[in-house]
């Protein structure tokens, strides 16, 4: 079998080298790329795209921007990333290594320099909001910051995750050379090799859920399937691929359950740590996390047990992280006194519509509008 060019049986000798190389890695077997090793290393890309998006806001833009800086300086907001879960690795930002060696070096050095502004300016503004077609685009943009792969892709990922991916060359050229595609995007930027790149991943998608007995399997999966590939062949080759007794917990399989505690503690998390889009070292107003991680997803688990997997306020039975799962009715963190923070005492699990319902209304006085709904006497 062959998918735009790739060869069915090659393909299907590295898929079982790369499910070999996750179970030493992790202890546990390929299953989906919503949990075990796949979901701790790469889950983060959508989240980190929906933050980055919220820095952006190109749908915000208008055209007389162009030239003040506003455009720019949001461009290297969502560039510049380090929160946390939010860290931004698919772009060579940080000046550990000098300036020149930094992925956005342009943009930088174009707050100071009114020419490169407006131009960039204007490039960003066609690509996000002018309908400047997109091959053109990109080779425009290529070279007025210097052919820096890994940016130019991070910025058409932020434009449509269905269609374009981020790339670092020599990871993914790895990649490609053990599952046997005769394709390198090494020193290689421009639009017609980005097209090639994202093509050759949606071809993977099929194989990859054959193989792995998957419905669906969406770019974003056969991006992660390429980069975990090419990170456990190269932790092979220079010996550091740590076994399974050295890291139990990394990449543990999950249950739906526990999938919705995983994910409750997260959204914790990001609540206490985010406020009006800022970011803050340790807390919010109202919404301190008085506890970590592991102590969170404890008491979410007691608390689960405690409410017999039911809703705190509603009495409805939850649905758990899964196939056929409603969105509405997954488990959500709900702090009881809405001035208060989240520690024991002051949370309750509701399902996620009440939560959205509820907000900061008092939790007394949420109780007797629900009694209202429900016809019921308050005085009863």
């Amino acid at each position: 079998m062959s998918v735009a060019g790739i060869d069915g049986g090659s393909f299907r000798g590295a898929f079982d080298r790369f499910d070999e190389l996750v179970k030493a890695k992790s202890g546990h077997p390929f299953r989906n790329f919503n949990e075990g090793l796949a979901s701790v290393w790469e889950s983060y890309k959508p989240r980190l795209r929906d933050h980055a998006l919220g820095i952006l806001r190109p749908g915000d833009w208008v055209e007389d921007e162009i030239g003040s800086g506003a455009i720019l300086n949001r461009t290297i907001e969502a560039i510049e990333i380090q929160e946390g879960r939010h860290t931004n690795n698919l772009v060579f930002w940080q000046n550990r290594f000098g300036h020149a060696n930094r992925d956005h070096r342009a943009l930088l050095e174009a707050e100071s320099d009114t020419v490169r502004r407006d131009v960039l300016e204007a490039l960003l503004f066609g690509l996000y909001r002018g309908g400047v077609d997109e091959g053109v685009a990109f080779d425009d943009l290529r070279d007025a910051t210097g052919a820096r792969y890994p940016l130019l892709a991070y910025l058409y990922f932020l434009k449509d995750m269905d269609r374009f991916m981020p790339i670092q060359p020599t990871g993914f050229d790895r990649a490609f050379d053990a599952l046997g595609i005769g394709f390198t995007t090494l020193r290689q930027c421009s639009w017609a090799n980005y097209a090639e790149f994202n093509a050759t991943l949606d071809g993977l998608r099929p194989l990859i859920a054959d193989a792995a007995g998957l419905d669906d399997v969406r770019l974003v999966d056969a991006h992660s399937f390429c980069w975990m590939l090419s990170t456990l062949l190269k932790q092979e080759i220079e010996g550091t691929l740590e076994r399974a007794p050295d890291r139990r917990d990394e990449g543990r399989v999950l249950g739906g359950r526990e999938k919705s505690v995983v994910a409750m503690r997260f959204a914790v998390e990001d609540t206490a740590r985010s406020a009006r889009g800022q970011t803050v070292e340790h807390r919010v107003k109202n919404k301190e996390l008085r506890m970590n991680g592991a102590a969170l997803e404890r008491l979410l688990t007691s608390l689960l047990e405690l409410q017999g997997d039911r809703c705190a306020l509603t009495d409805i039975p939850f649905h758990f992280h899964g196939s056929g799962a409603d969105n509405n009715l997954l488990p959500s963190v709900d702090r009881i006194d809405s001035d208060g923070h989240y520690e024991t005492g002051n949370i309750q699990i509701v399902c996620r519509f009440v939560n959205f319902w509820k907000s900061d209304t008092d939790d007394v006085e949420f109780r007797r509008l629900l009694m209202l709904v429900r016809g019921e006497d308050e005085t009863e």
